[in-house]
């Protein structure tokens, strides 16, 4: 029976993530084993405290790769904060990201060089590290027996999501949520320790997804950990045939470039313990393609940011139906609630709300938005709908929200209309979602031009300021000039008429 006793003991995180000596990273065919991590992230845990007090936010940018993973447990050792954050967000983004989250240093990889100027002209006064070789200052610490004293309540990592509360703001995870996320994976009916696991990690690390649910778990089970930047379905079924890989998870985009595959080319996939979609809705057709074609039983997962990953999932029931994202967790309470907040009947609509140890304490420095995201007797409202099975299964149905979900990140249509609106050639804008068979959900916009303003070649202009000032996936694939907003007659805007 899972039991919450393991996340209620004073540990840092590190402690659980770095004790197991089987633990492997594998990176553009090199092998960096227990030992290394732990040392070198001993040395840059060093570096952090003789510059910053416990608890100081640290960004890291990097892709997916060892560099990343010494920063991380440099960070969670050092007693400080870990700030994941986008390699390719624009330097607008990346100037708002810094001073949302109050970041003391940015610890950047090398892979990730090139943004150091960049980084440095977003936040001024910040400290901006290349995270490389042994140019690290103060006195190196043994990551594990040496690790600063925190408790389950302390914040760990903070990661930016645009969440139920609006426009990208960091979520505070605790040292408490992510091993509680992590111990209820291991308690949902897997045994994933008693043989040497291999997973590879192609989501990028500053998900939610990537790093708690493919990174850390990894870690604190002991595997072998192929991590991954090329979204390549060839490459990544000859990674897990060249390694033995045991665990799969991601978007359903690559799920869907898997599935489009020769089935000869997927042999290796059969092979797999788990394969797990999460962080958008899977598309039916591509989950029936793997197991009717490919043989591959994929299963659907779902989690927030702000649950710290995974809130159901049915990787371990021998029966899950098509477009299910399985049963609750081990450790999480839910409901599905009506309007009223009154609990629905079994087969009807109702929003997700959730409780238990892995959920998110807040937003950082707001909160008026964490207070909007929680009921009064603490229920965290997911904003997403959702319908319960006779067996317990949990299908989404829709979201309450107007969030955009493009490959599993985040887009909230706010902040796209605000940058929009900022072009002196709009004199209004609207962003929806709409459906894409790669990426789940694609940003489309909608806007009224200023009274004078020539609309020839204007969607080209305005896409490309939208790309000066947005992560690539906020970006509007397709911006079309209309007269006027359909605005209904409370004032709103009525999205829905735009979506269609």
């Amino acid at each position: 029976m899972w039991s919450n006793q393991g996340v209620t003991q004073s540990a840092n995180l590190v402690l659980h993530l770095l004790t197991a000596n089987t633990t492997r990273v594998v990176v553009r065919d090199e092998t960096y084993p227990a030992e290394w991590l732990r040392e070198n992230a001993g040395r840059w845990a060093g570096h952090l405290m003789s510059r910053h007090a416990k608890g100081s936010r640290i960004g890291l940018i990097s892709e997916n790769d060892e560099a990343f993973v010494v920063g991380y447990l440099a960070s969670l050792a050092a007693g400080m904060v870990a700030v994941p954050m986008n390699p390719l967000s624009p330097e607008p983004e990346r100037a708002r990201d810094l001073a949302s989250a109050s970041i003391a240093e940015v610890l950047i990889g090398p892979s990730c060089a090139a943004v150091e100027e960049s980084v440095r002209a977003a936040g001024p006064g910040v400290v901006v590290t290349i995270l490389e070789g042994f140019n690290a200052a103060g006195q190196p610490i043994d990551a594990v027996t040496d690790a600063v004293h925190v408790e389950p309540n302390d914040v760990a990592v903070m990661l930016f999501t645009s969440g139920t509360a609006g426009p990208s703001k960091p979520a505070m995870l605790t040292h408490r949520n992510l091993k509680a996320s992590l111990l209820s994976v291991e308690a949902a009916g897997l045994d994933l320790r008693s043989s040497p696991q291999a997973a590879v990690a192609v989501v990028p690390l500053y998900h939610v997804f990537g790093l708690n649910i493919i990174l850390n778990l990894g870690l604190a089970i002991g595997a072998t950990l192929v991590l991954q930047t090329d979204f390549v379905a060839e490459k990544i079924v000859q990674s897990v045939a060249d390694h033995g890989v045991s665990i799969l998870a991601g978007p359903p985009n690559m799920w869907k470039a898997i599935s489009d595959l020769d089935p000869q080319q997927t042999i290796p996939l059969q092979q797999l313990l788990i394969a797990m979609s999460g962080a958008a809705p899977l598309d039916a057709a591509v989950a029936n393609a793997l197991r009717n074609k490919h043989h591959i039983d994929l299963r659907e997962g779902y989690g927030l940011t702000e649950t710290a990953g995974v809130l159901c999932s049915g990787f371990a029931e021998p029966d899950v139906a098509v477009g299910s994202v399985g049963p609750v967790m081990p450790g999480v309470e839910c409901r599905l609630v009506n309007a009223d907040g009154e609990d629905v009947f079994i087969g009807d609509v109702g929003e997700v709300w959730v409780k238990g140890p892995m959920i998110s304490p807040g937003y950082f420095d707001d909160e008026a938005a964490t207070a909007r995201s929680r009921t009064p007797d603490g229920w965290f409202r997911t904003g997403d709908l959702a319908i319960v099975d006779d067996n317990g299964h949990l299908s989404i149905s829709g979201r309450t929200k107007d969030l955009v979900i493009v490959s599993g990140f985040n887009v909230h249509p706010g902040e796209v209309e605000s940058v929009l609106q900022s072009h002196p050639s709009v004199e209004a804008a609207a962003a929806v979602g709409v459906p894409d068979e790669s990426t789940g959900e694609r940003v489309a916009a909608f806007v009224v031009l200023t009274k004078g303003v020539d609309s020839s070649g204007i969607e080209a202009t305005l896409r490309q300021f939208c790309i000066e000032q947005l992560a690539r996936y906020k970006v509007p694939t397709q911006i079309k000039v209309v007269a006027a907003l359909p605005i209904g007659v409370a004032g709103k805007l009525r999205r829905r008429d735009l979506a269609s």
